[in-house]
């Protein structure tokens, strides 16, 4: 079969000579003898010889993201190191970030959260378990719709204000 000039092969694969020179010279592609390109050929090097970059940055919505892929899914040990490399490094950068949130204030331990979530619901509890035995006896003694809904508004806010408290003193 006869080769194909490198501008012809260009235009052909829709991209510049440069690209095909370089892919020559980093030995993607190889030559005929005769310094022309056969283009089926050279179209399955390239295929086969160059990393896709846009498969792990962007993944189409058919196929699932290769960053959930196993390394070795490809067969190709180049392939499979890149992505590889690539969940190394999208992990040093999550973990990076969380650090420095949690540095920043922005972030507590969850043993932490978990302490100050069971204490506020400790206050709360204790609040709204206490209301019906101080209530009852004042309420039984008032006939006075207006005055049993301030009595009762009066003691939800003193409760929200205990918790609005422990939160201010917790620092969150």
């Amino acid at each position: 079969m006869m080769g194909v000039s490198l501008r012809a092969y260009a235009r052909m694969r829709g991209c510049s000579l440069t690209a095909v020179q370089k892919a020559i010279s980093s030995k993607r592609i190889t030559t005929l003898p005769d310094g022309t390109i056969d283009a089926e050929r050279a179209n399955q090097e390239w295929a086969k010889n160059t990393f896709a970059g846009q498969t792990i940055h962007k993944p189409s919505a058919a196929s699932p993201s290769p960053m959930h892929e196993s390394p070795a899914a490809s067969g190709d040990p180049v392939t499979a190191y890149l992505r590889a490399r690539a969940v190394k490094e999208s992990f040093a950068a999550r973990t990076a970030q969380l650090e420095y949130e949690e540095r920043a204030g922005k972030l507590i331990p969850a043993a932490r959260a978990a302490e100050y979530a069971a204490g506020f619901s400790s206050i709360v509890k204790d609040g709204l378990m206490a209301m019906p035995d101080r209530l009852a006896p004042m309420l039984a003694a008032v006939d006075d719709e207006k005055a049993i809904h301030r009595m009762l508004v009066a003691e939800v806010s003193a409760a929200l204000r205990k918790v609005s408290k422990a939160v201010a003193d917790a620092g969150l």
